[in-house]
């Protein structure tokens, strides 16, 4: 049956002209710069800032000082724990982010579909609802201890 269904024309004819693209994929308007031209006020892609300075030669090591653990999670932590794709909630640092450059709440749509934006991506480490940290005595959310306060906030506010 495969040999008189699925015939050698058929992948000629598909594959003869696929780097030619189609007239509407040609017709596109593109820039002609070799470098991406970053647009400032997207809230989707962002021109993450740790390539500007960055030399051919590393910078030697780092002390590091009055450093506190943020989190401690045992065996029960997942990679959506770490980097959720799921919706934006509401009351996040990564929603706070948004609103202040006036995106609707009804237009945060997920974190998997702003992973072209590293601020928005820094504020959503950690920030799964479903995390459960140690250090909260068994409490279920983004959030941590600040150090010296007390206070208990999201994760990024503390790392920062």
């Amino acid at each position: 049956v495969v040999q008189s269904s699925v015939l050698p024309e058929m992948f000629k004819s598909t594959y003869e002209a696929i780097t030619k693209g189609n007239p509407m994929w040609n017709g596109l308007s593109v820039p002609t710069s070799k470098l991406y031209s970053w647009d400032p006020s997207s809230t989707y892609i962002h021109e993450p800032p740790y390539f500007k300075d960055m030399t051919m030669a590393p910078p030697g090591p780092h002390s590091v000082k009055d450093a506190y653990c943020l989190l401690n999670f045992g065996d029960s932590i997942t990679t959506d724990h770490i980097s959720p794709a799921g919706s934006i909630h509401k009351d996040s640092p990564a929603a706070k982010y948004l609103l202040e450059r006036g995106v609707d709440r009804r237009d945060f749509n997920s974190y998997g579909s702003r992973r072209g934006n590293d601020e928005v991506m820094a504020r959503g480490t950690f920030a799964n609802i479903r995390l459960v940290n140690k250090l909260l005595k068994g409490e279920v959310g983004p959030k941590t201890i600040h150090i010296p306060t007390g206070e208990k906030l999201y994760v990024f506010d503390v790392a920062t």
